[in-house]
């Protein structure tokens, strides 16, 4: 029996026991096209089932989305009576059990929130390797083989041979490639290629344009993010190299990028001549052009660039690959100028810079009320000042927006990785109820649409140490500094709150106080406070604690700790003054219940204490690892009512873990 695939065929299986097999490969691991069998490194990968349906189902789709609803219809199609759910969660789980993957920061099986899975590892050529039984099977008498696997080859064969002939096909195309491709072509084919898109220097003698070499590179940059086989940075790690003074190879370096995509742009008159060039990390130019674009025409120049590039890179992009490369941008250029001008304010957002960003993500949703990324910038953007700089009802109302905003842009454009981000981001805020299930299904969206987004493994970050989550955070940060490798001050920050709730509280003094020289925030300050009380600094902690503000008013969070010092450290009429001065307002989030509860508990007022405590957690700080350690917490610790807190706490995080690794 043969199966035709591009001009060869598939050998046919005359017996069971024959010394080779013919394997699609993926990294270290093969698959038998036959009995659907995994190997690793030649030796046979125990694998249940309903696991191996999985991955014989990804593979036979490499690349591509495969729904949840397919995958139940395959491993239960006449099964009326299975727990579809937790039965696909956890085949899933053991294949990726099997082949050593990891949810978070998937090799082989990328999970898309709420839609299904995709299998991301590079796929091989089947080749004919002879396969090493497992250890515990090995014999010095010939192999029998088992009814078992025998069952499994009628089973699966079909559907394995399908796999090994659309590898096949996939092999031979990228030989093909390969061997009419020069060295480092080739070498780009085997693993993603890393660049970078740096601003592009705007050759004119004022400022006026320079937006327009932030935010066209951002475009590409955009463009490209639909690219898997180009690991990008985000648009903010080019922005400190925008004046172009710097030498390539250093500026490759810092970023960590195998390549860079350079350029200038030019205004005349009603137009404007782009030259772009794609430079080695060596400082080798391996492709440059020159684009006159008129002004009604520059949306279209980042679509030209983004084709170019990947020419020049010498890749091959799969047919979904390619559609999201070119999808249109449906909005005029006059929309398009301010857009420009918000993204390349955002990108390196301060107060001011925020609202001006704002302002011009208005008026070009005003322009063209149906422009997705407009929306977008509005949402992330009154996102990010509902958390960073507002407070009381005004924080609600920033949230509110942003909630409004980010839903408008997705129903626009439902593939759109900012809307996704932004909906993140509003979940996180006061007004969304800091719902961090919520965070971290649409960051994840948002990654599967646009690995480039550092900012939405920021976002995982907090959501993961406000559930007492600490690894996962870490692991976050880890991914995050991959993706953009520049000092970035949004991270930095996170990184703070959770050594600072993980109980490292030297680590956090020292972090905290170089942050200082960076960044007003302030929410350092506050983590500075507690940490100088935490590491014996009592007075130094009231002091700093009492000169936080937010705009022209002290900052709640870190009044009501200063309250919770005050009381630890004998001050108790000034700490329930500071308690009563903090009821008075609206601004009583997660962290400010906190701090009362532990206020209260070092007051004696075991049961109000208890109360704030509670509130805590329900409205979104159920953060074991800082319960667990609190000194401020010890005077209510053996009451029964905190320990069935502890007990609760410490559930929802096995809970959370489990959900998350499935």
């Amino acid at each position: 029996m043969t199966v035709p695939s591009g001009g060869f065929t598939l050998p046919a299986v005359t017996s069971m026991q024959s010394s080779a097999r013919s394997t699609v490969r993926f990294g270290r691991f093969e698959l038998d096209p036959v009995s659907g069998d995994l190997y690793r490194d030649g030796r046979t990968v125990r694998l249940q089932e309903h696991p191996r349906q999985v991955l014989v189902a990804l593979l036979e789709r490499p690349g591509e989305l495969v729904t949840r609803d397919a995958l139940r219809e395959r491993l239960w199609k006449s099964d009326t009576f299975v727990d579809f759910e937790h039965g696909l969660n956890t085949a899933v789980k053991k294949a990726r059990q099997a082949l050593g993957d990891s949810a978070e920061t998937p090799q082989y099986i990328e999970t898309l929130a709420r839609r299904g899975y995709r299998f991301v590892g590079p796929v091989g050529p089947p080749r004919d390797v002879p396969l090493q039984a497992d250890p515990a099977e090995s014999t010095s008498t010939p192999a029998v083989v088992p009814p078992q696997r025998t069952r499994r080859v009628v089973r699966g064969g079909l559907a394995a041979i399908l796999i090994a002939a659309v590898a096949v096909t996939m092999w031979m195309t990228r030989r093909a490639t390969r061997e009419a491709s020069p060295p480092d072509a080739r070498a780009n084919n085997s693993a993603p290629a890393h660049l970078a898109v740096l601003p592009l220097r705007v050759l004119t003698d004022g400022h006026e344009s320079d937006y327009l070499g932030i935010g066209i590179a951002d475009a590409i940059t955009t463009r490209l993010a639909n690219v898997r086989q180009i690991a990008l940075r985000p648009s903010s790690a080019g922005l400190p190299f925008k004046d172009g003074q710097s030498d390539p190879t250093s500026i490759a370096s810092r970023l960590k990028v195998q390549h860079l995509l350079l350029g200038t742009i030019q205004p005349v008159e009603r137009s404007y001549r782009i030259t772009v060039q794609l430079v080695r990390a060596d400082g080798v130019a391996v492709w440059g052009s020159s684009f006159d674009e008129r002004d009604s025409d520059l949306l279209q120049v980042q679509d030209h660039i983004a084709d170019a590039v990947v020419a020049a890179l010498r890749l091959e992009l799969s047919p979904p690959e390619r559609e999201r490369l070119h999808a249109p941008y449906r909005t005029s250029p006059a929309a398009y100028d301010p857009y420009l001008r918000g993204r390349s304010l955002l990108v390196n957002y301060t107060e001011a810079n925020m609202r001006e960003a704002i302002g011009y993500f208005e008026q070009a949703a005003r322009i063209d009320p149906e422009f997705a990324r407009a929306h977008a910038g509005i949402a992330t953007a009154t996102a990010w000042f509902s958390v960073r700089y507002a407070h009381d009802a005004e924080a609600l109302e920033w949230g509110k927006r942003a909630d409004e905003e980010a839903h408008l842009a997705l129903k626009l454009d439902s593939s759109l990785a900012d809307a996704h981000l932004a909906i993140a981001s509003a979940a996180g805020t006061l007004y969304g109820g800091f719902e961090w299930n919520v965070v971290l299904d649409r960051t994840a969206t948002a990654l599967s649409l646009d690995p480039s987004l550092d900012l939405a493994h920021v976002e995982r970050m907090r959501a993961y140490y406000h559930l007492g989550l600490t690894e996962e955070a870490r692991a976050e940060a880890r991914l995050a500094k991959q993706v953009n490798p520049t000092p970035n001050v949004a991270l930095d920050r996170i990184e703070v709150a959770t050594e600072l709730f993980a109980g490292e509280f030297a680590t956090v003094a020292e972090k905290a106080t170089s942050l200082l020289a960076r960044t007003d925030a302030p929410a350092i300050r506050h983590y500075l406070g507690l940490a100088r009380y935490y590491t014996g600094d009592a007075e130094g902690s009231r002091t700093l604690l009492a000169s936080v503000t937010r705009g022209d008013r002290p900052d709640a969070r870190s009044e009501s700790a200063l309250a919770s010092v005050e009381a630890a450290t004998g001050l108790r009429r000034q700490a329930r003054a500071h308690i009563a001065e903090v009821l008075r307002g609206s601004d009583i989030d997660h962290h400010v219940a906190y701090s009362i509860g532990a206020a209260l508990a070092q007051l004696g007022d075991t049961n109000a204490s208890l109360r704030w405590l509670e509130r805590a957690v329900d409205t979104g700080f159920p953060c074991l690892p800082m319960f667990e350690r609190d000194t401020l917490l010890d005077p209510v610790r053996r009451d029964p009512v905190f320990q069935r807190l502890m007990d609760r706490l410490r559930a929802a995080r096995e809970a959370q873990r489990r959900h998350r690794q499935s």
